[in-house]
């Protein structure tokens, strides 16, 4: 299909999104400046607050994470959860947040879980079609875990932190979170663009319908949550291979996974990677087809 052609079939899909008229109720408006002055954006959660500081404090542990977690009864009953699922197959179910820290999931994947839960909890969206909340969730943890697969080849200087690497997978697509909380009706109807324009990229449908890419939402989110660096970074660029900057590594890793996702048809509606966009994902990383296909044999994904 040619470029226009696609554009048209595009263009036809989002008035036919609605029964009635798009523009009748989607007037045009300043996203960016909705999400910097909207008084329903809400602050970041304090117990996000906490486990960032947390995170960056050299003496952190398995009892001080438990510590965290455990003043939010929520997200104490998701680990415990997460822990005891059959995909762990415990003999003995663990009863305590430390011990299924400890003997199950790992520090850097149960802080790296606590963090995103929290984060994106406060996020009133949708739960419905490509990009609704359950959907982007494991989209996330599929993505977190075939990064970690692929981390394994690149040299130490250029392996990101697992933690690092788990919340990249999970929050990349705030953004679209950020939409359904601020703008329902936006979200439905890019959910049903995205549905009828398989052969379309995200970010090229985000610009059709919202004049405005879910990555630069994503961005402005974590700017007034005073996110870490890193993870603005990815959210912002993680559909772009040509990025260069301080977190290259973990943006393009992001990015190639989110790619190799969508070739075997677990990413969010979007086509697989086009041949030159992968081929240089995979020279920046140092990379090949082989150790791709391998780290797919190996993806798993136990907390859903």
């Amino acid at each position: 299909m040619s470029i226009d052609m696609a554009a048209h079939l595009a263009q036809w899909n989002l008035h036919s999104a609605f029964d009635r008229g798009w523009e009748a109720q989607h007037p045009i408006i300043d996203i960016q400046a909705l999400i910097r002055a909207n008084d329903d954006l809400p602050p970041l959660p304090e117990i996000t607050r906490r486990l960032l500081h947390f995170r960056d404090d050299p003496n952190a542990d398995a009892t001080g994470l438990a510590g965290i977690v455990e003043l939010d009864p929520l997200l104490a009953g998701q680990m415990l959860r997460w822990a005891n699922s059959a995909y762990y197959g415990l003999r003995t179910p663990t009863e305590s947040v430390r011990d299924a820290i400890v003997r199950v999931l790992g520090f850097n994947n149960a802080l790296a879980l606590a963090l995103a839960l929290a984060a994106l909890r406060p996020l009133e969206t949708p739960n419905l079609g490509p990009i609704g909340r359950d959907r982007l969730w494991r989209h996330g943890l599929q993505c977190a875990s075939l990064m970690r697969e692929l981390a394994v080849a690149l040299p130490d200087d250029r392996r990101p932190p697992p933690s690092l690497i788990q919340l990249a997978g999970l929050m990349q697509n705030i953004g679209y979170l950020l939409l359904g909380h601020l703008l329902p009706d936006s979200f439905r109807l890019l959910s049903r663009l995205i549905e009828r324009n398989a052969s379309l990229t995200l970010p090229a449908l985000d610009r059709l319908a919202l004049g405005v890419e879910h990555g630069q939402l994503g961005q402005w989110l974590f700017e007034v949550w005073d996110m870490p660096p890193a993870l603005r970074a990815v959210v912002r660029h993680h559909h772009n291979a040509g990025y260069a900057g301080e977190h290259e590594s973990l943006v393009l890793l992001t990015a190639l996974a989110d790619g190799l996702l969508s070739d075997v048809q677990q990413g969010l509606g979007a086509p697989p990677s086009e041949t030159p966009a992968r081929e240089r994902l995979l020279t920046r990383l140092g990379l090949n087809a082989e150790r791709c296909a391998l780290a797919l044999a190996r993806m798993r994904t136990p907390a859903e």
